[in-house]
């Protein structure tokens, strides 16, 4: 399976299986995830661990994503390998627009803490 999601309590956690994450993938996963949201997630991590590599149209289905989520009083966080060679999250500057992650527990843990304050 490409992408799966599963719950953290009310944290769902989106994880995308592919080595490269790229412009033959971007709209399914784009619909795969607004299918999630439809269905109330709110909370959302995508962990993008496996990843070596984004392109920028996936990049895009992200951010649409994250416009979507924040919509609903929510908020996507990605979980992003920092070992890989791609740097699109720092070229584009999307790293201050999404909260990134090294480790899918510290994401989940961002959300417990989020609502603790």
């Amino acid at each position: 399976m490409v992408f799966g999601d599963d719950r953290h309590g009310e944290v769902t956690v989106i994880s995308v299986n592919l080595s490269r994450a790229t412009v033959e993938k971007a709209a399914s996963f784009k619909n795969y995830l607004i299918k999630v949201i439809e269905g109330g997630a709110n909370k959302i991590i995508i962990d993008l661990s496996q990843c070596d590599f984004i392109d920028s149209t996936f990049l895009g289905a992200l951010v649409a994503s994250l416009k979507r989520v924040v919509q609903m009083n929510g908020d996507l966080r990605l979980v992003w390998n920092s070992a890989t060679q791609s740097e699109i999250f720092y070229l584009t500057r999307m790293d201050k627009v999404f909260k990134i992650f090294n480790e899918l527990e510290d994401a989940i843990e961002s959300f417990k803490q989020r609502r603790a304050d």
